[in-house]
């Protein structure tokens, strides 16, 4: 948000059209609700951060310390932190609370729908990267164990299943023979790439609000489970 001013724009005016609605309709304000229908919007949003974050790598004046960041696992790391970066400030620091502390960060203890914020935002990052034919997912070689660090965690794939899903690109950008690129040949226009995250992200969340809300519970009593560990003693 230091580069730009459109993430104020987007998150903002969402923040007040529903603070609006909500103060309007506050029987609405459920977890339920949220989660079964504004996971599109939310989906939406988190999108448009992550592949603009990651758009900003194409700007000639960004500073070297933030294109070291230019790398996959820099790529990864910056569409965890867009999209999930607010929401673990928020429960870190309890900032929705009058009385702001300092807790365990919820990452740390969360399970895989409760991290989905997390890992949803690293996989958008990696779709809008590999359909528009990102610099950072652009390699040079289909041998794994010959790219260097800077290709970390690709050059971790096992060879065999790396060139299963590699592609070359039949747009060269090197001019040096032919790069290659996860599974497509061909890139996809960015407003075609940024479609592809949203889209992500919006199976993630809407599966997650499906788990957490709809799907039923089997409800374990626990004085069974105590009557039935001392029967097989």
């Amino acid at each position: 948000m230091a580069y730009s001013f459109q993430p104020y724009i987007n998150y903002l005016g969402v923040h007040l059209v529903l603070t609006g609605f909500f103060d309007l309709f506050p029987f609405l304000l459920v977890p339920k609700f949220l989660d079964t229908f504004l996971f599109p919007l939310d989906s939406l949003l988190r999108a448009i951060s992550v592949t603009g974050t990651i758009a900003l790598f194409d700007n000639p004046n960004m500073s070297p310390t933030f294109r070291s960041m230019n790398t996959p696992f820099g790529h990864l790391l910056l569409g965890a932190l867009a999209s999930a970066s607010g929401g673990i400030s928020l429960s870190t620091f309890s900032l929705f609370s009058p009385e702001w502390r300092f807790s365990t960060p919820p990452i740390l203890n969360a399970g895989l729908w409760a991290s989905a914020d997390v890992w949803g935002g690293a996989l958008a990052a990696l779709l809008f990267d590999m359909s528009t034919h990102s610099q950072a997912f652009t390699l040079p070689t289909l041998d794994p164990s010959t790219l260097g660090k800077a290709y970390f965690p690709i050059n971790l794939i096992p060879g065999d299943l790396f060139r299963l899903f590699l592609q070359p690109s039949l747009l060269s950008s090197t001019g040096k023979g032919s790069d290659f690129h996860l599974l497509v040949s061909t890139p996809l226009p960015i407003q075609h790439g940024k479609a592809l995250a949203a889209i992500a992200l919006m199976a993630v969340f809407g599966s997650r609000a499906v788990y957490t809300h709809w799907l039923p519970r089997v409800q374990i009593d626990s004085r069974k489970l105590k009557t039935t560990a001392k029967k097989n003693q």
